[in-house]
């Protein structure tokens, strides 16, 4: 693969609810742009980026692939993510290394959960972002009503750059609004055709919500449009492309990925429309001076990379996968990890094509590629150079809360157990393994019981150990709801002056269920010395850690 450039890349995410599309997106791009010479299907799994054991057994996307295209001089990082919100990590993992998304929509089943996820995710870390309508092949799939109803629910920023051609109810062709030109496929060509009388009326509301939007990118444009000139084409695109950097229109496309159909365009969109690393802002803290460091994908600036995701695999080996933020890396370069204090040599520079290597001279900043076998470096860690030392803010991970108690089948295996579930955790944020001594058991936390069932079956089918999962023991705790007092008189007689004791208690409601007691003493009547009170206190917090369960 070429070495590229930053005005040259773009970065893009895969976005979208579970089974809309996003693989057989990717895999279309990979067809066309050259990188396969067949379209792999999900249900037959052969697609480049579902290459996991679990994936193709399950038929969806667990992790995060990486599918580098060359795309008319461009090169495109595509990151294909999952849908389901078990494996929301790698969302997060993959949303914090690129430079723009697409969202892609079922045309049959419209807007869904994992849609509203992905906007949400876009708006907080300000994504230009595409809505690409999948699945317009199918009987009943409608690009209209996800125009419509995406419109109701973010506003008139949503914008259709194409609008659907159908004849006896088969997608067929495309109308341009840019351009108001029709498009029919024939065969593997696009071919000119007629703008459809039915598809005028809209085209003309599309067109004007376009252009209002490309007027008011300045006072000029503004005045031109007022006046009832005409923009040109390349103005148009110009000042779109603007509008869609800063997040202020959402182009609105469709195709059918299966048929390869509206995927040439999709892709002359990415590259048009999509800001390239040189148009986005990224900084660290320099730890020498404490000053902020704004990298910003100069390539002229010192040597910066930040570690988005790691792959840990048996058959592989282990991947870190990283993003330029400034500089040129290249082939040897001895990089500083600030996190772990020490400095390792990357060796060679590959980019991952799915679960595929390609080793490249170097990657200049804004790029996206894998450095291997770097020992101590784990996902959320920055590289840099010794000299200048910086520090990038980590990206944000979802909390695991579902959990489940977990033993190993054989004995023998606790060590090799142990081992896999740290070589996971390498990779998987959202999973951890916590020793609850107080109930004498191991716990597994995940982000729902289809992610627990995974990583069982990786453990056995990766790392050859099996383990049982089972419903966890719950400490549960209780507290007084009444003042109550309780006196207790200790004697014992053993010649001389024998031992005496006479201990009065009041117990009543603190109010503060954070804290298990509060413990005052009160001395009426004599004088008892102050040692002994740590002894009753003793025998306090140890009655609060167990007792009998009451209706």
């Amino acid at each position: 693969m070429n070495v590229y450039t930053s005005d040259k890349i773009r970065n893009v995410v895969l976005l979208g609810h579970g089974g809309a599309g996003k693989t057989s997106l990717a895999e279309a791009f990979g067809y066309i742009s050259g990188i396969t010479s067949r379209m792999g299907k999900v249900s037959d799994g052969n697609t480049i980026s579902d290459y996991g054991k679990e994936e193709q057994k399950r038929q969806f996307s667990i992790s995060t692939s990486v599918i580098p295209i060359e795309w008319e001089g461009m090169k495109i990082n595509v990151l294909d993510t999952p849908g389901y919100f078990d494996f929301v990590g790698e969302v997060e993992e993959a949303v914090s290394a690129a430079g723009a998304a697409i969202i892609v929509v079922n045309g049959k089943a419209g807007i869904e959960v994992g849609t509203l996820k992905a906007w949400e995710l876009c708006e907080k870390y300000k994504l230009p972002r595409i809505i690409y309508v999948s699945n317009m092949d199918v009987d009943n799939a409608s690009f209209r009503q996800v125009v419509e109803d995406m419109t109701a629910m973010f506003g008139k920023k949503m914008a259709p750059f194409h609008l659907p051609i159908r004849e006896n109810e088969k997608f067929v062709g495309y109308v341009n609004v840019i351009t108001e030109t029709g498009n029919r496929w024939n065969g593997k060509e696009v071919v000119p055709c007629e703008v459809p009388e039915y598809s005028k009326a809209n085209l003309q509301i599309c067109r004007d919500t376009l252009m209002e939007s490309v007027a008011e990118t300045s006072e000029e444009m503004m005045e031109r449009y007022f006046g009832g000139e005409e923009f040109t084409e390349a103005e148009i695109r110009s000042a779109l492309r603007i509008n869609v950097c800063d997040c202020q229109i959402v182009p609105m496309t469709m195709g059918s990925s299966v048929l390869c159909q509206g995927i040439y365009t999709l892709l002359d969109d990415v590259i048009k429309y999509f800001p390239s690393p040189e148009n986005r802002e990224v900084a660290g803290i320099n730890n020498k001076t404490g000053e902020i460091y704004h990298a910003d994908y100069d390539f002229s600036k010192a040597k910066t990379a930040y570690i988005w995701k790691t792959i840990v695999d048996p058959f592989i080996g282990k991947y870190s996968l990283i993003k330029v933020n400034s500089g040129v890396l290249k082939t040897d370069d001895v990089m500083y990890n600030i996190d772990k204090d020490i400095e390792e040599k990357i060796g060679k520079l590959y980019v991952l094509q799915g679960n595929k290597p390609i080793e490249v001279p170097e990657l200049h900043a804004g790029d996206i590629g894998a450095l291997a076998k770097l020992t101590a470096a784990r996902t959320g860690n920055s590289l840099s150079t010794k000299a200048t030392t910086i520090k990038f803010g980590k990206f944000e991970i979802s909390t695991p809360y579902t959990y489940m108690r977990y033993k190993p089948k054989n004995k023998a295996d606790v060590d090799k157990i142990s081992q896999a579930l740290q070589k996971i955790g390498h990779e998987d944020l959202t999973m951890k393994t916590v020793n609850d001594s107080e109930n004498s058991q191991l716990l597994l936390y995940g982000m729902g019981d289809q992610h627990l069932e995974i990583i069982v079956s990786r453990l056995l089918n990766e790392y050859k150990v099996e383990v049982d999962l089972a419903q966890p023991k719950v400490a549960y705790r209780e507290t007084i709801r009444k003042n109550s007092d309780v006196e207790y008189k200790y004697k014992k007689q053993s010649g001389g002056h024998g031992q005496y004791g006479h201990v009065k208690m009041r117990f009543s409601p603190s109010g503060d269920l954070e804290k298990p007691y509060e413990f005052e003493t009160e001395v009426v009547g004599g004088a008892v010395p102050k040692n002994y009170f740590p002894a009753v206190e003793k025998g306090l917090q140890d009655s609060v850690l167990k007792g009998p369960l009451a209706a």
